[in-house]
């Protein structure tokens, strides 16, 4: 075989190899990306209190959670939190324990004053009880969870 023919079939072949990776990598990360990702407004009231709103807008999901027996120095504060990049670890209040953003949205799970809080695609769970998504429904969190609380910043 001359070595010219040698060259072209290698180039060939890798050119063809070059396309179909670039063709599989597109089509994988529009499918991790395409529903989008968890946004979570972290605000407290006029009084300290803290909650969040949570929100995805691909399944119309929007949720608010109240910390109703707990107070922040921090008054009046509202900051938004997009989870779309698992090197953003630092929520206002709160710990984030978890994080997989693989396939956005993922799952989010959080420890709020010793309360787990888990968001996921087909329902939020928090202290290990379901609670399926019903747009607009406001839950407040009472009572003792099951981590130790995470300190205040």
């Amino acid at each position: 075989m001359k070595p010219d023919r040698l060259f072209k079939i290698l180039l060939i072949g890798f050119g063809v190899a070059l396309m179909i990776y670039i063709l599989a990598f597109s089509f994988i990360q529009n499918r991790r990306t395409i529903k989008g990702p968890w946004h979570v407004m972290f605000s407290t009231d006029s009084e300290g209190t803290p909650n969040l709103l949570i929100q995805q807008t691909n399944f119309g999901i929007a949720k608010k959670i109240i910390f109703s027996e707990q107070k922040l120095e921090q008054k009046s504060l509202a900051q938004s939190f997009v989870f779309d990049d698992p090197t953003k670890t630092n929520a206002p209040f709160g710990q984030i324990i978890f994080q997989d953003l693989t396939f956005l949205p993922g799952t989010v799970t959080f420890n709020f004053f010793g309360h787990e809080v888990e968001l996921l695609p087909r329902v939020l769970t928090i202290d290990k009880q379901e609670h399926r998504w019903k747009n607009g429904e406001v839950i407040s969190v009472t009572g003792e969870g099951k981590f130790k609380p995470h300190p205040r910043q």
